[in-house]
């Protein structure tokens, strides 16, 4: 069995690797710079490639590039082997002026054939006036940051609505300074409205905006679909937040390594308030229809049964469907006239509706079931849906086709074979059903002999010692701990796993409140530490060469070294680069998560 599985790695590994018509040549850039502001412009190769060529790029300087980077990743699913190579090529770019542009795709020979990545569309805003951060011996600013470098909008998408027609609710994050989160927020009262979260997705995304000459990170923090309830002027009070804002603290370095280990920044609460909001909400229209329910928006409805043809006491089930976009959540039941001999129950009602910014859209199910009690051809006359349209400000209405029913009389004659059954049946007699028996107790029983007690007995005993066998237990358990942590070195070395996941804690609240530098200054001063705690190498003495010296002896695989020396040279070099995006800085997070995963299972076979 070994042999077997020794000579699949080795047909795997001798894979042809992958040809030009399987490469994927993709670039991804940010969608908005800021004039004057760098940024990286980064092109991936799923194979192995030369001779790369930029498209135009006049609108931007190159300052740097390419830097290429490797990696490659093995996987064994099902006892298939997996092995995918990327090849990176970063360059570095100014932007030169505002303006939309587009860099048309490059192109990179593969096995000689050329291919051709993605064009890019950059948006270019103009540069606005920069927050000023103290420099080095100065004092910090006494207070958060001023209402023209941090405010909150909330916007509704529409001022003038019907009654119970949908509007969406906007509130957006406007900062020039660092945020390290919330810590309060407080919400307006909206009890003359229904409201409906929009989903969001995780985290916020932010973008740039240039307001009145000053450029400004945006994220949408919430969005909310509202139906109002009442007509009327209606006021929205503001939302307030209080945000921890990043400072940066005066501090004079001790040595080089003060600013790289230590924190030089303090969070101070700034709160924020946005302007109060007025609505205006029209009353519906008078003279409402036959059939309206209370329906606003752009909705249609359609009636069908299961069956035409049935026996007396057949299920027949109608089911009536709403749909379109509109408040279908907040709709009445229609009004149906069902045949006297007919049994009809109340209907089984699902909602299938999404919530978007164009309002809540999807569908309202009705199901009546319906018994026919006597033989005969019966009809459900049309069935009417009005609606208020808001667009065009009138009522309209749908109509369903009459439904004929032909009840049989069956086997059993006029009343069929269940006559003495269901003549004791009533609508209340079905609602009940499945809880007029009780059962006094279900399952096997366990029965025991008169005169058991557990007091004497061998579970009594056991009970009795198995405090005395935990006392020794952990007795020995508190020995060899006293013997761990009498070898100091031994201590850090077992304790380096668990001190780079607390640091790689605190990087991962940067990498979700989207704090670039903090982000990968973390992630390298977590990447430093477990070295020196890993490899007992006190931090002045610790390098990229000793490390790789190092982890060679301790017999880990020359992959997993090259993964964390270019871990770590992303690390240097994203913090002095543009702005990456949130995808990825959560790559090189989970890569290094990976990676110190992959070293310790490493060193623990040495």
């Amino acid at each position: 069995m070994r042999i077997i599985f020794l000579l699949t790695l080795m047909i795997a590994g001798i894979a042809k690797p992958l040809s030009a018509q399987d490469a994927k040549f993709t670039a991804r850039a940010p969608q908005a710079v800021v004039a004057g502001d760098k940024f990286q412009l980064v092109y991936t190769l799923n194979a192995e490639g030369s001779d790369i060529r930029l498209g135009n790029t006049d609108n931007f300087q190159i300052l740097m590039g390419p830097s290429t980077s490797y990696s490659q990743s093995t996987s064994i699913i099902n006892g298939k082997v997996t092995r995918e190579t990327t090849y990176s090529f970063t360059y570095v770019l100014k932007a030169e002026k505002e303006g939309n542009y587009n860099i048309p795709p490059a192109s990179i020979k593969v096995d000689g054939e050329k291919i051709e990545s993605n064009a890019i569309d950059i948006e270019v805003v103009k540069a606005g006036t920069q927050s000023q951060q103290p420099s080095q011996g100065q004092s910090a600013p006494s207070s958060a940051a001023s209402s023209d470098d941090l405010f909150i909008t909330v916007t509704p998408s529409k001022k003038s609505v019907y009654q119970n027609e949908s509007l969406v609710l906007t509130t957006k994050i406007y900062t020039k300074v660092q945020l390290d989160g919330l810590s309060d927020i407080k919400q307006p009262n909206l009890s003359s409205f229904i409201t409906q979260e929009l989903k969001q997705p995780e985290g916020i995304n932010w973008s740039i905006e240039n307001i009145n000459g000053r450029t400004y990170n945006v994220g949408t923090y919430q969005q909310k679909l509202l139906f109002p309830q009442k007509s009327g002027k209606l006021t929205i009070e503001p939302t307030e937040i209080e945000f921890l804002v990043r400072q940066r603290t005066a501090r004079r370095s001790r040595s080089i390594f003060d600013d790289f280990f230590e924190s030089n920044y303090r969070s101070v609460k700034k709160s924020v308030k946005s302007k109060p909001i007025t609505i205006n909400v029209k009353p519906l229209p008078a003279g409402r229809p036959e059939g309206f329910s209370g329906g606003v928006g752009r909705l249609n409805m359609t009636a069908s049964v299961n069956k035409t043809e049935a026996e007396i006491n057949d299920g027949i089930t109608l089911k009536i469907t709403v749909d379109g976009t509109g408040n279908h959540k907040f709709i009445e039941d229609p009004e149906i006239k069902f045949p006297a001999d007919f049994d009809d129950f109340d209907p089984k009602i699902a909602n299938n509706t999404t919530n978007s910014i164009a309002g809540m859209k999807g569908s309202k199910t009705y199901e009546y079931l319906l018994i026919p009690r006597h033989a005969g051809t019966f009809t459900i006359p049309s069935i009417k849906f009005s609606y208020f349209d808001p667009s065009s400000g009138t009522y309209k209405t749908s109509n369903s086709q009459d439904i004929t029913i032909n009840v049989a009389k069956g086997e059993g004659g006029e009343t069929g074979n269940s006559t003495v059954v269901r003549s004791t049946v009533t609508k209340e007699n079905v609602k009940f059903i499945g809880k007029d028996i009780r059962f006094i107790k279900t399952g096997n029983a366990r029965l025991k002999p008169i005169g058991t007690f557990i007091l004497g007995s061998l579970s009594f005993f056991s009970l009795l010692l198995a405090p005395f066998f935990l006392f020794i237990l952990l007795f020995i358990v508190y020995r060899k701990k006293i013997k761990e942590n009498a070898n100091i070195q031994l201590t850090k070395t077992k304790r380096a796993n668990k001190v780079a996941k607390k640091r790689l804690k605190q990087s991962a609240h940067f990498l979700k409140a989207g704090q670039k530098e903090a982000f990968y200054e973390e992630l390298l001063r977590a990447l430093w530490g477990y070295m020196s705690d890993k490899l007992t190498i006190p931090l002045a003495k610790l390098s990229k060469d000793n490390i790789s010296d190092e982890l060679s002896n301790s017999n880990v695989q020359r992959d997993v070294i090259t993964e964390i020396i270019d871990i770590m040279d992303t690390c240097e070099f994203a913090r002095y680069a543009p702005a990456s995006g949130t995808s990825e800085m959560d790559k090189l997070y989970q890569k290094t998560i990976n990676t110190i995963s992959k070293l310790e299972n490493q060193i623990k076979r040495k």
